[in-house]
């Protein structure tokens, strides 16, 4: 095996026969894109942006993520304008995300090792940020999250951890200064999700049920009472938290219906009230005031995305920051007493976030470093078609500024499948653009946010109708004049890098090159190899959508629709990516495929980050500057010819 790694004291070796020289300079035809041609850096390298704006429970305090030393870490100040203090978290990975504990004084966060998934959490305080933070949950080869800070009770948290047994997770307490651990739930071997209660206490949990079914159960005294069972398809739904009396729970259910909606759970007797709904697509979240524990915020998006602020002081000061045009909103913290939050708003050229505090003027906390170049970038539209079934399909189109087509374009396919793309800002596609490329999202069928009707149709189409949505997405883009059909690239990653590689396989003559990042090649070997912790959660779904390879005539449809057995097809140059670490999809699934493309004398440059995992959301950026660099060198390739 010939692989391209990245790292200090590692070889080199390059398979396949692109160049590593830097790109050409832009084709006439690609002036526009020129013009707006943003360094990768400035996309990538996350040394500008803070993000991730959080306000303490007590409404005194403001943290969030900036870079420091070529890492993301965690900024904090008292408000309104105290001095800012930074933590040292003595991991070269950055930080994703974080949480206030009760106390408004210390912070928890999750780290892992170099992409393993399998996170810590660590305790660091903002009265002593030159500590070292402490792990909380020291437990070699475990995955860990905060599951509930408790309010009012600033000593513990509750945190969900698989600790104990590899493919389930219990709830356990943890003392904040001593690191006590006591297990408060543990898993009987079939509870796939857990609810504490705003004290902290179990109150209400999913667990597997027969025929691979959903049970909701509530707490009882002398252990759990069943209130309603979820089929597989019903996993969509989720616990948001008790009611203020205790007598309810809110969740985001589809629960015999096509559509997830908020209902209300009567704990007592598993009744069952619609409480609000979108009359297009699901509702994609809902926040519920820390203050009246009732729903404050409701969001969906059926083409822009849509939000009801429903506190009038909150809803009048989203109603100033996003008037004059298309914009999102997300409200992503609030204080104990509703009294101060945090929104962000967004469009598809970047994001700002805003202290919102009763009726005085919103303050601006900070921009995305992506405002300084906005008008390099490209401005996106939701767009639909009818797949060649009538089946009809949403999704977005994002032109470079003075885009002329016909040009260059790429299918830019999300990952899952259970997922989708929405409207707003997005990195890569915002890269491609200015590199001169029309950039093509398409919620193919299967994806989430269209109902339980849509999702089902992807039922035993993995390289079937899903990717016949993608192919007709790209004939509508070449029908209109957008793409050039010799000029057309498929990129995705996840579900979205087996999709690239069913198309280099599957239609070779549609594609001009496909890049796959952590692809699956062999539907059976990503089913043997998964996870441990997906034994209640994902592998159930793959199950049902793809069929079980542990029946000899599943195992054989599984291989007819795996890339890996048609390398023999493919005739235009493939890019590969894949993180060593990665626990999902293996790196072995691109080491076959390449394997496999090589011996078969096709065109093909594989990369492997060896402290990387499931590639994307980066916690080296310098990982993400080499991803996209060569991405950038193996596009101009192959649709600019250079």
């Amino acid at each position: 095996m010939r692989r391209l790694l990245f790292g200090v004291g590692l070889a080199v070796a390059v398979a396949g026969c692109a160049s590593t020289e830097a790109p050409a300079p832009p084709s006439a035809d690609r002036a526009a894109g020129a013009a707006g041609r943003v360094p990768i850096g400035r996309f990538f390298a996350n040394d500008q942006s803070n993000w991730h704006y959080r306000v303490s429970p007590d409404g005194s305090r403001l943290a969030w993520v900036a870079s420091h030393r070529s890492r993301a870490t965690i900024f904090f100040r008292t408000l309104p304008a105290g001095e800012v203090g930074i933590v040292e978290t003595g991991s070269p990975r950055g930080v994703r995300s974080f949480v206030w504990a009760a106390d408004s004084r210390r912070i928890l966060y999750a780290q892992d090792t170099d992409g393993d998934e399998n996170y810590h959490l660590y305790l660091t305080s903002t009265e002593a940020p030159g500590m070292l933070p402490r792990d909380l949950t020291p437990w070699p080869g475990s995955r860990s999250w905060v599951a509930r800070v408790i309010r009012g009770e600033p000593r513990h948290v509750i945190v969900a951890s698989n600790r104990r047994e590899p493919t389930v997770f219990d709830l356990w307490r943890i003392e904040l200064d001593g690191g006590e651990a006591t297990l408060v739930a543990e898993n009987p071997g079939n509870v796939v999700e857990w609810l504490p209660d705003w004290e902290g206490r179990p109150a209400a949990r999913l667990r597997h049920g027969a025929d691979d079914t959903r049970v909701l159960e509530a707490r009882r005294d002398d252990g759990w009472a069943p209130l309603l069972t979820l089929d597989l398809e019903e996993m969509e739904s989720r616990m948001l938290g008790v009611t203020a009396d205790g007598r309810g729970l809110w969740m985001l259910s589809n629960h015999a219906r096509d559509r997830r909606a908020l209902v209300r759970v009567d704990l007592a007797t598993g009744a069952l009230v619609v409480v609000d709904e979108d009359s297009e697509v699901d509702l994609d979240w809902v926040t519920l005031s820390q203050r009246t524990r009732e729903p404050l915020a409701i969001f969906a998006a059926p083409d822009y995305p849509r939000a009801r602020i429903l506190q009038p002081l909150l809803a009048a000061a989203v109603a100033r920051l996003t008037a004059g045009g298309p914009a999102g909103v997300q409200i992503v913290s609030l204080d104990d007493d509703d009294r101060r939050a945090v929104v962000q708003t967004f469009t598809e050229t970047g994001y700002a976030h805003y202290l919102v505090d009763g009726v005085a003027e919103p303050v601006l906390l900070g921009r995305s470093h992506t405002m300084a170049f906005a008008d390099a970038l490209g401005r996106t539209e939701p767009v639909s078609l009818d797949a060649r079934d009538g089946v009809r399909l949403h999704g977005y189109l994002t032109r470079p500024p003075g885009y002329r087509g016909p040009g260059p374009l790429v299918l830019f396919v999300h990952g899952g499948h259970w997922a989708r793309d929405y409207w707003g800002y997005s990195g890569p596609v915002q890269f491609l653009a200015t590199r001169g490329y029309a950039v093509l999202q398409v919620n193919y069928r299967g994806s989430t946010g269209y109902g339980r009707r849509f999702m089902e149709l992807a039922i035993g189409e993995y390289a079937g109708t899903m990717h016949d949505d993608l192919v007709d997405a790209v004939q509508w883009a070449v029908a209109r004049g957008i793409a050039d059909p010799a000029r057309v690239a498929i990129y995705g990653g996840s579900y979205g890098g087996y999709a690239a590689l069913v198309g280099m396989t599957f239609t070779p003559d549609v594609f001009a090159c496909g890049v796959s990042v952590v692809g699956p090649s062999n539907l059976v070997t990503l089913f043997e190899n998964a996870p441990p912790y997906w034994r209640l959660t994902w592998r159930p779904r793959f199950t049902k959508y793809m069929g079980d390879p542990s029946r000899p005539e599943d195992r054989a449809r599984l291989e007819a629709r795996s890339p890996l057995f048609k390398a023999d097809q493919v005739r235009k140059p493939i890019l590969i990516i894949h993180g060593a670490r990665d626990q999902r999809v293996k790196v072995s699934e691109s080491e076959q495929m390449v394997d496999a493309l090589q011996r078969a004398g096709k065109d093909v440059r594989f990369v492997v980050l060896p402290d990387e995992g499931h590639l994307w959301d980066y916690g080296n950026w310098r990982n993400s500057l080499r991803h996209y660099g060569e991405v950038e060198r193996f596009l101009a390739g192959c649709l600019e010819g250079r």
